[in-house]
C-alpha cells in the first residue's frame, strides 16, 4: 500500500478550517446544527452517514456495513478492513484489535502502517487526524460529536442494527468511553500535533453542544462582555422571567479544568447565572479555626484546606474566560472587605453580600456606601430588624436589590422553608420601595420549595451545584449533582412553575371552553 492515500490527502487539503468532526450515533448527534459541520472535514463512525454524510466513513462489523449499503453509500470516501463495491471509493487496510497495553504506542507511533481499523473506531479516527497533522505539517482539533457512551441508552439517534442486547451495548459503551477518556488525557499531556475536543454533557466535554451551534466556541470568536450579558439578565427579569442561579460555592475546588466544566455544564444544564465566592481565607477565619485538624490533599488543617479552593488570580481569568466563551453572566459573593476591594477590579455590576456575615454590619455599611452597582442579599439566620438594616442602607440610590429569602439550615426541612417571606417581599416592592427583586436562596432538598418561591413571585432562585463527590471536601447535601442531571431537571421544575403560574390579568385562555353546551334558552 502507498504512504497515504491521495483521495484521503485531498479531502483534508481542500477542507476551509483545521477542523475535523467525527460523528458518533449518539441521542446528542440529533441537536447537532448540520450547518456547522460544513467547514471541516467530517468523518462517520459505522453509520452515522444516516445522519449526514461525511467526507471520510470509517466501518468495521457486518452489521454497519449492511446498513450503509442499504442507505446506498453515501459518505464520499470509506475506510475499511472489508473489501467494498469496486464502485464505492474506498481503501482496504489492516484490522487492529485494541488492547489496553499497546492503544497508546500504536495510536500516536510514527513508524508501522499508517491506517487501520479497530473495534473501537474513534481510535482508527484518531490515528487519522494524527497521520494527517503529520502529513500537512499543522495542527488538528479533532471535534467528537454524539459519542454520549451510554448516556440515555435507550435513546440513539440512528436504528441499532447490532442485534446486541441493551446490556451487552451498555458494556461496550462503558469500556469505550473508559478508553476515549485515557486516551483525550494522553494526547492534552503527549500529543501536541492533534486537540481532541469532546462535544456534549460530560465532566470530560470541552464545548456543550448548544455553545458548538452558536459556532462562536474559538478562542477568537467575539463574545458578549459580562456586563452586557448582565443587561439582557434584567430583561428577562422585568419581563417576569425568573432566572436560575447555579452556585458554585468551593466545589471548584481550585482546580481549573473543573471550575471550566462545572460553568460549561451549569450553562448546558440550563443554569442563567454562575455564582462563585471570594473570601479571604486569613482574615476571615481566626488563627484557632484554621489551625483545626482537616485532613484532604492539600495537607492536614482547614487553613490548608480553605487556601487551596479559593479563587486565585489566575483561575478568576479561567472564569472570566469560560462564561465569556459560553455567554453566561457570572457575579461572586464578597464575604470581607479584603474580598470587596479585590473584587471591584472586575468591574462587576452586581455581587452578593451572603447571610453568613450579616452580623457584620460595619462592613455591610461599607459595600452600601461605596459599591454602584446592584446587589444581591440573602436573609437566613436573620429577622425583621435585620430586613430593616437593609432597607435602609442599601435603597439609597436606584440599584436594584435582590432581596432572597433563605434558611440557613443544611438542608432546610419544609417546615422551615418560609416561602412566604417572598410575598411580603413583593409587598414591599409595590408599596415601598420598587427597585427590590424579590428571590429565593434554596437550601432545601428538591424543586418543589423553588417552585412555590415562583408562585410568590421571586425572580431569582439561587441553588448549589457540584461536580460529583469528593470524600475530602466538605459535604454540599443540599447541591445539585450536574454529573447526573439533577440540575437540568430543576430548571426544568422551576420553568413549569413559571408557565403554570401565567399571567396576572384574569382573561380567557384559548384552550378553554365548556364542558357542556347549555341551552341558550335556559335561564
Amino acid at each position: 500500500m502507498e504512504a497515504f492515500s491521495t483521495q484521503i490527502r485531498n479531502i483534508f487539503s481542500k477542507s476551509k478550517t483545521d477542523r475535523v468532526y467525527v460523528l458518533g450515533k449518539g441521542a446528542s448527534l440529533g441537536k447537532i446544527a448540520k450547518s456547522q459541520l460544513e467547514d471541516g472535514v467530517v468523518i462517520n463512525i459505522n453509520d452515522s452517514e444516516r445522519f449526514y454524510a461525511g467526507d471520510i466513513a470509517l466501518v468495521h462489523s457486518l452489521w454497519a456495513y449492511q446498513s450503509i449499503k442499504e442507505n446506498g453509500f453515501k459518505a464520499s470516501y470509506y475506510i475499511s478492513d472489508k473489501q467494498m463495491p469496486d464502485s464505492v471509493p474506498s481503501m482496504q487496510v489492516s484490522y487492529f484489535p485494541d488492547t489496553y497495553e499497546t492503544t497508546e504506542s500504536y495510536l500516536f507511533s510514527a513508524h508501522g502502517e499508517e491506517l487501520f481499523i479497530s473495534d473501537f473506531l474513534f481510535l482508527s479516527a484518531i490515528r487519522l487526524g494524527v497521520v494527517m497533522a503529520k502529513e500537512l505539517n499543522k495542527k488538528l482539533d479533532i471535534y467528537f460529536l454524539g459519542f454520549d457512551f451510554g448516556s440515555d441508552s435507550n435513546t440513539t439517534l440512528i436504528e441499532d442494527y447490532s442485534g446486541h442486547s441493551q446490556q451487552f451495548r451498555d458494556a461496550v459503551l462503558r469500556t469505550q468511553e473508559d478508553t476515549f477518556i485515557r486516551i483525550k488525557s494522553y494526547i492534552e499531556t503527549d500529543v501536541p500535533s492533534i486537540n481532541l475536543l469532546h462535544v456534549g454533557r460530560k465532566p470530560y466535554s470541552d464545548i456543550s453542544v448548544g455553545l458548538f451551534n452558536q459556532g462562536n466556541f474559538s478562542d477568537f470568536a467575539e463574545h458578549k462582555s459580562n456586563n452586557d450579558l448582565y443587561l439582557g439578565v434584567k430583561e428577562k427579569i422585568f419581563a417576569g422571567i425568573p432566572m436560575v442561579v447555579a452556585e458554585l460555592t468551593n466545589n471548584h475546588i481550585g482546580d481549573e479544568k473543573r471550575l471550566r466544566t462545572m460553568i460549561r455544564m451549569a450553562k448546558d444544564e440550563g443554569a442563567d447565572i454562575i455564582k462563585v465566592q471570594r473570601r479571604d481565607v486569613d482574615s476571615f477565619y481566626s488563627e484557632a479555626e484554621l489551625a483545626k485538624p482537616y485532613k484532604s490533599p492539600f495537607g492536614n488543617t482547614l487553613g490548608h484546606y480553605r487556601r487551596s479552593v479559593e479563587l486565585t488570580d489566575d483561575l478568576f481569568k479561567v472564569l472570566i474566560d469560560e462564561c465569556r466563551k459560553n455567554e453566561i453572566f457570572w457575579f461572586t459573593s464578597v464575604l470581607d472587605k479584603n474580598s470587596y476591594e479585590y473584587i471591584l477590579q472586575y468591574n462587576l455590576p452586581l455581587i452578593k453580600l451572603p447571610s453568613t456575615i450579616s452580623n457584620h454590619r460595619n462592613y455591610l455599611k461599607h459595600v452600601a456606601d461605596t459599591f454602584d452597582g446592584d446587589i444581591v442579599v440573602s436573609t437566613g439566620f436573620t429577622d425583621k430588624e435585620y430586613e430593616e438594616f437593609v432597607l435602609n442602607e442599601f435603597t439609597t440610590n436606584n440599584r436594584l436589590l435582590y432581596l432572597l429569602q433563605c434558611t440557613s439550615s443544611y438542608p432546610a426541612p419544609p417546615d422551615a422553608c418560609n416561602i412566604a417571606v417572598i410575598r411580603h417581599y413583593n409587598e414591599i416592592r409595590h408599596e415601598r420601595f420598587p427597585n427590590i427583586i424579590p428571590g429565593y436562596s434554596s437550601h432545601d432538598v428538591g424543586a418543589l420549595a423553588s417552585q412555590m418561591a415562583i408562585s410568590a413571585g421571586a425572580l431569582m432562585i439561587e441553588k448549589h451545584v457540584k461536580l460529583g463527590n469528593l470524600d475530602w471536601v466538605h459535604f454540599d447535601s443540599v447541591a445539585l449533582d450536574i454529573t447526573k442531571g439533577e440540575l437540568r431537571q430543576f430548571v426544568d421544575d422551576v420553568k413549569k412553575a413559571t408557565i403554570i403560574c401565567g399571567e396576572k390579568e384574569k382573561k380567557v385562555h384559548a384552550k378553554e371552553h365548556h364542558k357542556y353546551v347549555p341551552n341558550d334558552k335556559s335561564n
